[in-house]
């Protein structure tokens, strides 16, 4: 037995980006609060998007951290109570697109920002247009935001059914412009989020088929797009696969890497996605060696066994030169304790197949 919901309105293809106004036209919405990463602001696509939507723009926030804070949730919110918003559009990467969703929730429902961290009921938002321009967060099709409270170093993710955007517009053209080194780290991700799916103890037959096309379709497009960052077609199979990664794991969370994953970030600033990639090779075969199911999900993706799926990331993290090792990411392995005690914290552990130990999070920690 299980559920499957999902209510983001998703529009996808290349060149749809200029259907965003015929989006808000139909919604009625006349007061709308532009959130843009930096690079967007840079290279004309929120002027682009600005020009489509003419006076229906009465703001554009900017200047959202790769790890998105306290403060940018407020500085969102604040431009949204200024101008008594309809909507918001959040032009980016995951970053702009879960601090806008963050600022939704908190707007409608009147979250203090103090307050905003421990709050678990997230059931009204104002309405969000996600604009993806990168491959890997689907925070566009999903109902989570990761929002960070620097002060104290806390990476927290939100989870609610108001924070799905109401429509998700995905147009692969927009990740061009994408730099190696952010098509690797957001590229990763989609792994990530796709084999965590897998392993979760929630994942049911529809997450699985969609976690197993994402996966196959990031194995084999991801060095494409990294090698050959004007590759139309792996750019279309990448947005495809981040799409459906996230549609995946909307529906049963994230488990192991992704818990092991967020000290990494708030306490050391490694990149999500690589912080996620650092042990998700590992995880996958603990969890294979727990359900033997996901042998089998490893042969559907186009491997042997789980163990070569793994080796397989591990190949793809080295050809884009992610961090294999501890060494690698400038951490000291006298931290590997606090490490593991730390990545037994978040719920997502409590989502995993395989169910360790401390000393066992440890032992595997120390074979990085």
């Amino acid at each position: 037995m299980f559920n499957f919901h999902h209510p983001v309105e998703i529009k996808f293809g290349e060149g749809i980006i200029s259907q965003i106004n015929e989006v808000a036209e139909a919604k009625d919405y006349s007061r709308i609060i532009v959130v843009s990463s930096n690079s967007q602001m840079k290279n004309g696509t929120t002027e682009f998007i600005n020009t489509q939507l003419g006076e229906r723009v009465k703001a554009i926030v900017s200047d959202i951290e790769p790890n998105p804070t306290l403060q940018n949730v407020s500085t969102i919110v604040d431009a949204m109570n200024q101008h008594n918003a309809h909507a918001v559009v959040a032009v980016g990467g995951g970053s702009a697109m879960d601090a806008s969703k963050a600022a939704a929730a908190a707007y409608m429902q009147g979250i203090a920002m103090e307050d905003l961290l421990e709050h678990d009921d997230f059931t009204r938002a104002l309405p969000v247009i996600a604009i993806p321009t990168t491959s890997g967060s689907a925070s566009e099709v999903t109902a989570a935001s990761i929002i960070s409270d620097k002060e104290k170093e806390l990476k927290v993710p939100l989870i609610g059914p108001a924070l799905y955007p109401q429509t998700a517009v995905v147009d692969p053209e927009l990740t061009l412009t994408c730099p190696p080194g952010v098509t690797a780290v957001s590229g990763i991700d989609i792994l990530c989020h796709a084999l965590d799916c897998l392993g979760s103890v929630k994942h049911n037959p529809v997450s699985d088929a969609l976690a197993i096309r994402a996966s196959k379709l990031a194995f084999e497009n991801l060095l494409a797009a990294y090698t050959e960052p004007s590759n139309r077609e792996a750019r279309n199979n990448l947005s495809l696969a981040s799409m459906l990664a996230g549609m995946a794991f909307s529906q049963t969370g994230t488990s192991g890497s992704h818990a092991t994953s967020y000290y990494l970030t708030s306490h050391y600033g490694v990149p999500h996605g690589e912080a996620c990639a650092f042990t998700m090779d590992a995880w996958f075969v603990i969890n294979a060696e727990a359900n033997p199911e996901l042998q089998q999900h490893a042969r559907d993706i186009g491997f042997d066994d789980a163990e070569a799926l793994s080796e397989a990331f591990n190949a793809l993290k080295r050809e884009m030169g992610l961090a294999m090792t501890f060494e690698d990411l400038g951490i000291s392995r006298e931290d590997i304790p606090q490490i593991a005690e730390e990545s037994m914290q978040p719920a997502n552990m409590k989502n995993n197949i395989a169910q360790l130990s401390k000393d066992e999070i440890i032992g595997m920690l120390e074979k990085k």
